[in-house]
């Protein structure tokens, strides 16, 4: 190894180093050779037993590195908004064709073999042949490194481009990391495309949904004694709901279980003249009112909702039922504002991509000891999506749907079941849930996609083995009084802080924004001393601005993303050392991030007039 790159590594990349050398201190057999290709470069061989592979062209391994480029760039648009993952370093030739392609573009390195990563150090000088937009540099096969790494780069287009050679050196290894990135990519954009169409309603739904928790219970917060130790059922609107119907009778007839609905079953039990102890809710897309439409129609005022605090409003506003709430995490404006009266801590629900997963928390938080899901298919199960008499889903939208490119999954009875990536994406969600909390769930889903954790038993069975005595189960949900209730001083008092924050936070838009117009006429000269001094003064503001509770509370999840892009953007700018480039760098994604918080202003000063006269009312 150079020892510039070991000096490097161990500043930059300590696990790339420890990787490296624990491979050169085990002395293995070398199965990578380093040659004269018939161009004068080097080129790369493997060898195992009698087979050997070419990493890279034995004639000509530059004019390969650059056909690899240029299929990248025919099958893939690449730009600023792009950040390439290359699986395989080999020695480095396809990088160096990118980087003098796309000195713009971000990109990380993966390279599965300590020996060819040891290699190409041999030969290459890292910090010179790597530019400033490197994001991570891995010597493994962990794909979830990049997973934590698209939170950071969730604007960006993730591609990916491989040495072809790997695939059949690194079968095994090549294969597992493809499958893994593609779920990446997937979530990746089912996120962004959740956090584009939401951003702005969280905290619009926060907002005016707040006047409705402060006037209801908080079921997390009152007392739990008719959960503890009981059974509760989750039942959603998979198609085998369907065949559940009599056996959910019997379990709401003879009071064996509590049942909670979740999702458009709430249409499928009342046609069937079943009502459920409650139903969940936290969608904050306005077509969330859809779903309890025909409850609204038909007048039906017992049964109780349970609503996320972040829900669509108007749900809560058109539901005719008693309401309950839970606080979700994206709910930072009931997380500002309230403190129970006697300090107890204020227990929240995790966003997730689906009801079932908040409601299976929030069951296991309330102190149910066995929780069976029903109708939870998450899998088109023989060719249907949904349980019957959900009117606003037609025929039309089902077929659309199962039209599209399935994949395959384990189903609960062992063989494989269709299903698709949002569904694969729910069922990690609900997963993750059961392990955390260590929880008792048990899938009675005829038909449906397996889930780890949880064991599988219909639901005739359960009734049998598993529910309880009847008439334990007697105690209405409708029934939980509001009796613990938030400080009202306290939230006084965060009203006056946060009037006095929205202040500060304007004048900092102001000072900001002049700001960047002083650095931007200093680069223009060339005046380095200056723009160093503007440049640190800009910093303090936006440090200010990032440390303001309304812009924690109000304007930063309103413009997550964006602001998120502008982290990337100054992370990446560190590295310069030109200062005269790095500040006239910053100017152009700060400017954007600044121009989209002024926009917002009429909606700010909306929200405030609304809290003031909520937070006001309830004292």
């Amino acid at each position: 190894m150079l020892a510039d790159n070991i000096l490097f590594l161990r500043e930059r990349y300590p696990d790339v180093y420890l990787a490296v050398k624990t491979w050169e201190e085990t002395k293995q057999e070398p199965k990578t050779f380093v040659e004269a290709a018939k161009d004068g470069h080097l080129t790369l061989k493997y060898s195992s037993g009698d087979k050997s592979v070419y990493i890279h062209s034995k004639y000509n391994p530059i004019r390969e590195a650059e056909a690899i480029i240029d299929k990248l760039s025919k099958d893939q648009v690449i730009n600023e908004h792009s950040h390439v993952v290359f699986y395989g370093i080999g020695l480095g030739y396809h990088i160096e064709s990118f980087i003098t392609r796309y000195p713009m573009t971000s990109y990380s390195i993966v390279e599965p073999s300590p020996e060819i990563f040891a290699r190409y150090l041999d030969h290459t000088n890292l910090a010179k042949n790597l530019n400033k937009n490197l994001i991570l540099l891995q010597c493994g096969n962990q794909a979830d490194d990049i997973s934590a790494r698209a939170v950071q780069l969730r604007e960006k287009n993730l591609l990916i481009c491989e040495i072809s050679a790997y695939h059949q050196v690194f079968h095994a290894d090549y294969t597992a990391f493809f499958k893994e990135f593609k779920r990446i990519i997937k979530e990746q954009r089912a996120s962004l495309h959740t956090n584009y169409a939401y951003k702005k309603r969280w905290i619009i739904n926060s907002v005016n949904n707040f006047k409705v928790v402060l006037q209801t219970p908080n079921v997390l917060l009152e007392n739990h004694d008719f959960s503890k130790g009981k059974s509760a059922l989750l039942v959603a609107a998979g198609p085998s709901l369907d065949l559940e119907i009599e056996n959910l009778k019997k379990i709401k007839t003879e009071g064996l279980a509590y049942i909670f609905s979740v999702g458009s079953a709430i249409n499928t039990l009342i046609a069937h003249d079943i009502e459920p102890d409650a139903v969940c809710t936290y969608d904050p897309s306005e077509d969330n009112k859809l779903v309890f439409r025909k409850v609204n129609e038909i007048g039906l005022k017992e049964i109780p909702m349970i609503f996320g605090s972040s829900v669509d409003w108007e749900t809560l506003e058109q539901y005719q039922g008693p309401k309950l709430h839970m606080i979700t995490s994206q709910d930072t404006v009931s997380s500002y504002f309230l403190r129970s009266e006697n300090g107890e801590h204020l227990e929240t629900v995790s966003d997730a991509p689906t009801i079932s997963v908040v409601t299976l928390e929030l069951l296991i938080k309330l102190g149910f000891s066995q929780i069976f899901l029903v109708g939870q298919n998450l899998a088109y199960t023989q060719e249907r999506i949904y349980s019957s008499n959900i009117d606003y889903i037609t025929e039309e939208m089902q077929e659309s749907t199962l039209k599209e490119k399935g994949i395959f999954t384990e189903s609960v009875d062992g063989n494989q079941v269709k299903t698709s990536e949002s569904f694969l994406s729910m069922i990690r969600q609900l997963e993750n849930v059961i392990k955390k909390y260590a929880a008792n769930v048990v899938n009675t889903t005829i038909g449906g996609a397996k889930i780890e954790g949880s064991t599988f038993k219909t639901l005739k069975q359960v009734i049998v083995d598993d529910l309880a005595v009847s008439g334990s189960y007697d105690f209405p949900l409708y029934k939980i009084e509001q009796k613990k209730k938030y400080d009202c001083k306290y939230a006084i008092t965060q009203l006056d802080s946060l009037k006095s924050e929205y202040k500060v936070y304007l004048n900092l838009l102001t000072e900001i924004k002049n700001g960047l117009i002083d650095l931007s006429e200093l680069t223009r000269i060339n005046q380095e001393h200056g723009a160093y001094k503007a440049h640190l003064k800009l910093d303090e503001k936006i440090r200010q601005m990032e440390n303001n509770a309304f812009f924690k509370m109000i304007a930063l999840p309103i413009n997550r993303i964006e602001y998120g892009m502008l982290c990337t953007e100054i992370q990446k700018i560190k590295a310069e050392r030109n200062y005269l480039k790095k500040a006239k760098s910053i100017i152009k994604p700060t400017e954007t991030v600044i121009n989209l918080l002024y926009t917002d202003m009429a909606l700010n000063n909306e929200i405030m007039l609304v809290l003031e006269n909520v937070v006001k009312g309830f004292a």
